[in-house]
């Protein structure tokens, strides 16, 4: 990118922007980082980065674009309360990069404040994948906790666990922790609305919006509707939950998502703002989680062609390696434990030609 242009976009920026203090920051629960003149990413603390997504601000002269709008209500109002605090130009559009919940659920607050002038852009997917899968989930957590909350308390009280195992002081306490969770979940997601995007592309984008090119490109992997947006000018992607501090294969496709990866290689990326994360500035994230996904992929083939099943296939695979160099502290090694299976059925539900 030539000088030229960041000066002039921090010139035009600077007359609509004021830069917090570090004592608003505080306020938030979120970090700040700009990555760029006019574009903050809100990063999600480290401790809790796996239970909502990131957000990215594109702040221009007259308008501001807002990237996944996260899922907790006091979150999403404390952004839409920073971004009000540093310019007084709208949000006049929200991109999501794919249907999770935690990154469109905060669509409808947003839709709330900013009213029909916003508009909602995201892969065309997203028109059935937010209603009919994203609202599901929580309206069935919301259930599934209404209905396990009493008995969970009373085993608590009765220091049990639902097998009969007594619990030690350490569980009671990691029990009534969980428990608190659950709580804190319901009080935030009951009655949850969704908002899907009104309006949709297929394969690429082209916009020009808050003063900046940006380029909305569709790839099949985290989900069948990922949407990197590229900001040209700046060299930054945003990436949703492609490339991620860990990936989640769950609702995955590994191959056309390896292969996704490679295609975000070509492409002349200095900052990737992730879906869950620290900002990356280097390349090494993208060729680990590439990695991972190959052996993922090249271990359940062998493991299918030679007629194994699932069970098997998830038992014998061999990707400790992948979990030392992905999983940078124990929050992670948990996650990538308990989403491993997933990930080994995806890939072998694939190899078999069994993927739908």
């Amino acid at each position: 990118m030539k000088l030229m242009t960041r000066l002039t976009l921090a010139a035009a920026i600077a007359l609509s922007v004021a830069t917090p203090s570090p004592a608003q920051e505080d306020a938030y629960p979120w970090r700040m980082e700009e990555v760029a003149p006019g574009v903050f990413a809100a990063l999600q603390p480290v401790e809790s980065r796996f239970d909502d997504s990131n957000s990215t601000v594109i702040i221009g002269t007259n308008e501001v674009v807002v990237v996944d709008t996260q899922s907790d209500p006091a979150a999403v109002m404390s952004l839409i309360d920073w971004i009000g605090g540093v310019t007084d130009a709208p949000v006049r559009l929200v991109i999501n990069t794919h249907w999770h919940g935690d990154h469109t659920q905060g669509n409808a607050i947003y839709r709330d404040i900013y009213g029909d002038d916003l508009e909602i852009i995201g892969h065309s997917s997203l028109e059935q994948d937010v209603p009919e899968r994203a609202a599901a989930f929580v309206h069935e957590r919301t259930a599934y906790y209404d209905a396990e909350l009493p008995a969970a308390y009373n085993r608590l009280e009765q220091g049990v666990f639902r097998d009969g195992t007594p619990m030690t002081d350490d569980d009671k306490v990691e029990q009534e922790a969980t428990l608190a969770r659950a709580e804190g979940w319901l009080a935030a997601n009951r009655g949850a609305r969704f908002v899907a995007p009104n309006r949709t592309y297929s394969m690429r984008q082209r916009l020009r919006r808050a003063g900046r090119t940006i380029d909305l490109i569709h790839y099949e992997g985290h989900t069948r509707g990922d949407t990197v947006v590229w900001l040209p000018q700046d060299h930054i992607a945003l990436t949703g939950d492609l490339l991620d501090d860990l990936p989640y294969t769950g609702h995955g496709y590994p191959t056309p998502w390896r292969d996704a990866l490679a295609a975000l290689r070509d492409m002349p990326i200095e900052i990737t703002v992730p879906g869950h994360g620290p900002v990356f500035r280097d390349g090494n994230k993208l060729d680990a989680v590439h990695g991972f996904l190959n052996d993922l992929i090249v271990q359940a083939t062998v493991a299918a062609e030679a007629g194994q099943s699932l069970q098997a296939t998830v038992d014998g695979i061999a990707l400790d390696s992948w979990r030392d160099r992905l999983a940078s502290d124990d929050i992670a090694a948990r996650f990538f434990d308990q989403a491993l299976g997933e990930a080994v059925e995806r890939a072998w539900l694939e190899a078999r030609g069994e993927l739908e």
